[in-house]
C-alpha cells in the first residue's frame, strides 16, 4: 500500500518561520521606504559604525550652529532696526536748535523742547523691545527691560539744570548723572545688566559682538542732549542759550556714534551671514556623505516592500489552505 503524508505540525512551523522572516524584511523594507536610511548600519558600513556616527553627530552641529546664528542673525537685525530709529529724529532737532539759537526764535525753541520730549519717550519706546523673549538692550540681564518710566529721566534732569548755577556747572553734574556709575542714570534710570550678552560663535573658538545696550556711551549721550533741550526752560542762568546749544551738539555728535555703532553691528550681522551659509554648505556634504554609507534608495525599498507583501499574502493563503487539510478530505 502507498504511503500518503499528511501536513504536520512540522510543516506549519517551518511556514510561520518563513511568515515571521517576510514579516520582519517587510517592516525594515516599509521603513527604509519611508526614511531613506538603511535600518541595519552595520551592514551598511561593513561594520564601520563609528564612522557613520561621527557624521551623523557632524550633521547634527552643522544643523544646530545654522540655528543658533540664524536667532542671533534676527537679534542683531533688530538691534539695528531700533538703533535706526533712534538718532534721526535727534538730528533733526538739533540741526533746528541751533538755527533757531542763531536767530533768536523763542517760539521755535519751545516747540523744539516738546519735540525733544517725544523723541525721548521714543527712545525709551524703541530700545525697550524683546526678540525671543530676551530684552536686546539689557546686556546680560536680559529678563528684564532696560528702561522704566521716561518721566523720570525728565524730573531728575530739569532739578539739577534748575539748581545749576551755570552753563559749565549744569554740564558738570549731568556728565556726573549720566556717567558716574553711581549717577542717577545708573541707579534710576538703567535697570539692565553691568556687562554685555555673550558674543556670537561664528567658528569654534572664534566670537563677535553683535550687541548694544542702553547704557552704551553713545545712547547716553543722545538722552543727555535732548533731555537737555527738552527741559531748557528750567534753566534760570544768564547763559541758557549755551547750554542749549551744548545740549544740541552733544544730540549731534552721539547720532554720529550711534551710526558708528551701527556700522560695528553691520560687520559682525554680515559675518553671521558668511557662517550660516558655511555650515549649510558643510551639512550638505556632510549629509551626502552619510547618505552614501548608510542611505537607501527609497523607490528600491517600496518595490522590495510591494514584492514582499505579495509573498506575505501568498504564505497566508497557503497557511490558511493547509489549516483546512483534514486526512478525510486528503482522500476524497
Amino acid at each position: 500500500m502507498t504511503s500518503i503524508n499528511a501536513p504536520d505540525l512540522v510543516s506549519f512551523a517551518r511556514l510561520s518561520r518563513a511568515i515571521a522572516d517576510i514579516k520582519s524584511r517587510a517592516d525594515v523594507a516599509r521603513s527604509e521606504s519611508v526614511t531613506g536610511r538603511r535600518e541595519d548600519v552595520t551592514a551598511a558600513t561593513n561594520g564601520d559604525v563609528g564612522s557613520a556616527h561621527r557624521l551623523k553627530k557632524a550633521v547634527a552641529d552643522a544643523q544646530s550652529f545654522q540655528e543658533l546664528l540664524l536667532v542671533s542673525k534676527i537679534r542683531a537685525e533688530r538691534t539695528q532696526t531700533s538703533l535706526g530709529a533712534v538718532g534721526g529724529e535727534a538730528v533733526r532737532i538739533g540741526t533746528d536748535i541751533l538755527s533757531a539759537t542763531g536767530r533768536g526764535d523763542s517760539y521755535a525753541l519751545t516747540t523744539l523742547a516738546a519735540e525733544a520730549r517725544a523723541a525721548v519717550f521714543n527712545i525709551f519706546s524703541s530700545l525697550n523691545v524683546s526678540e525671543g523673549g530676551r530684552a536686546l538692550f539689557s546686556g546680560d540681564a536680559s529678563d528684564r527691560l532696560p528702561f522704566g518710566d521716561p518721566e523720570q529721566l525728565l524730573s531728575d534732569v530739569e532739578t539739577i539744570v534748575a539748581g545749576a548755577t551755570d552753563t559749565a556747572d549744569a554740564q558738570a553734574q549731568l556728565d556726573t548723572y549720566f556717567n558716574d556709575p553711581a549717577g542717577g542714570f545708573a541707579t534710576n534710570i538703567y535697570l539692565g545688566g553691568d556687562n554685555k550678552v555673550a558674543p556670537v560663535e561664528i567658528a569654534p573658538g572664534v566670537r563677535i559682538d553683535v550687541s548694544a545696550t542702553a547704557a552704551d556711551q553713545p545712547i547716553k549721550n543722545l538722552l543727555k542732549g535732548l533731555v537737555g533741550i527738552a527741559v531748557q526752560s528750567a534753566a534760570s542762568f544768564a547763559d541758557s542759550t549755551d547750554f542749549i546749544e551744548n545740549s544740541a551738539a552733544i544730540s549731534l555728535d552721539a547720532d554720529g556714534d550711534i551710526t558708528e555703532l551701527r556700522g560695528v553691528i553691520g560687520v559682525g550681522e554680515a559675518q553671521i551671514a558668511t557662517a550660516i551659509t558655511r555650515y549649510e554648505t558643510e551639512e550638505t556634504i556632510l549629509t551626502s556623505l552619510f547618505n552614501q554609507k548608510t542611505g537607501r534608495d527609497q523607490f528600491e525599498a517600496a518595490s522590495e516592500l510591494q514584492l514582499l507583501e505579495t509573498q506575505l499574502e501568498a504564505s497566508y493563503l497557503l497557511t490558511a489552505r493547509l489549516a483546512r487539510l483534514s486526512i478525510t478530505n486528503f482522500l476524497r
